[in-house]
């Protein structure tokens, strides 16, 4: 079902008048980045909410110690990056409630404890240093039909979660205690919640990579609160700006040559300086 979604929108796709759409590689980037872009909307408007944005730089970072251990273990990278990555998320959820510290302080040390094992590992074993440019820095334009396949899937699957808990996550967000006394299961939301974002921050790193990772959730969702007065117009919002971000930026490294990563995050960046320009 899911492989006869992805030939319709590639046939949908050849419709439209530019010829760079043509292309098979760009067809999956951009059907990649529609799908991202949509989740990041999500969860970038919960993670601005709930100010975890140093959470998602620190899963992605964890993500350099999870290609590490694949790659030492001999397993598929990805599988290792997304499972340590949402061990490093729910350990801290469950850190951070037990021991009654602040979520920074908790990343903190998880951050630099993963960082030192990837180091560790990856200065053991230099030959493994080889593979690592394509983890940092991503590659949209790489991807594969089996790669955006699991995209398309993890994309349906954290929508369906997201509609349906949304409001919930919100709520716990702005008052925890006031969740838990109205019966809302607050510690478990938040755990799947950080499950949910580093399987989504897994996914990106093969779009934007490790280094820009953060920013794709963070800054789209930071400009729409600047510009939207409610919570559903800063989804609506952000989801608008990064879809436009990730197809300008796709054109922009497709026209001048340049990492597509990084032409995505900034034409996000470009809309954020914007806001100021704005009359209040």
């Amino acid at each position: 079902m899911t492989e006869t979604l992805l030939h319709a929108l590639y046939g949908w796709l050849a419709w439209l008048p530019f010829d760079f759409l043509q292309l098979a590689f760009m067809q999956r980037a951009v059907v990649a980045a529609a799908c991202l872009s949509v989740v990041c909307a999500l969860l970038g408007v919960l993670v601005v909410q709930f100010r975890m944005a140093f959470f998602s730089d620190a899963v992605s970072h964890s993500a350099f110690t999870g290609i590490a251990l694949g790659l030492l273990l001999g397993i598929d990278p990805w599988v290792s990056v997304l499972a340590f990555g949402v061990g490093i998320g729910m350990l801290a959820v469950r850190i951070r409630r037990q021991a009654d510290l602040a979520m920074d302080t908790t990343l903190g040390v998880l951050f630099s404890a993963t960082i030192a094992l990837g180091l560790a590992i990856i200065s053991a074993r230099k030959e493994l240093a080889r593979v690592l440019p394509g983890f940092l820095y991503g590659d949209i334009l790489a991807l594969t039909d089996r790669d955006l396949l699991w995209i398309v899937i993890l994309s349906i699957a954290e929508v369906a979660f997201l509609l349906r808990w949304f409001n919930h996550l919100l709520f716990v967000s702005l008052h925890d205690h006031l969740a838990r006394s109205a019966g809302v299961r607050a510690a478990a939301l938040e755990t799947a919640f950080a499950a949910a974002l580093a399987l989504l921050v897994g996914f990106a790193i093969k779009v934007v990579g490790i280094l820009l990772v953060t920013a794709l959730l963070v800054i789209p969702a930071t400009t729409a609160r600047r510009l939207a007065t409610t919570i559903r117009g800063q989804v609506w919002l952000t989801i608008a700006l990064s879809l436009f971000a990730s197809l300008a930026g796709l054109a922009t490294s497709l026209r001048f040559d340049a990492a597509p990563g990084a032409a995505i995050i900034l034409w996000a960046t470009a809309g954020f300086g914007l806001t100021f320009f704005r009359r209040t």
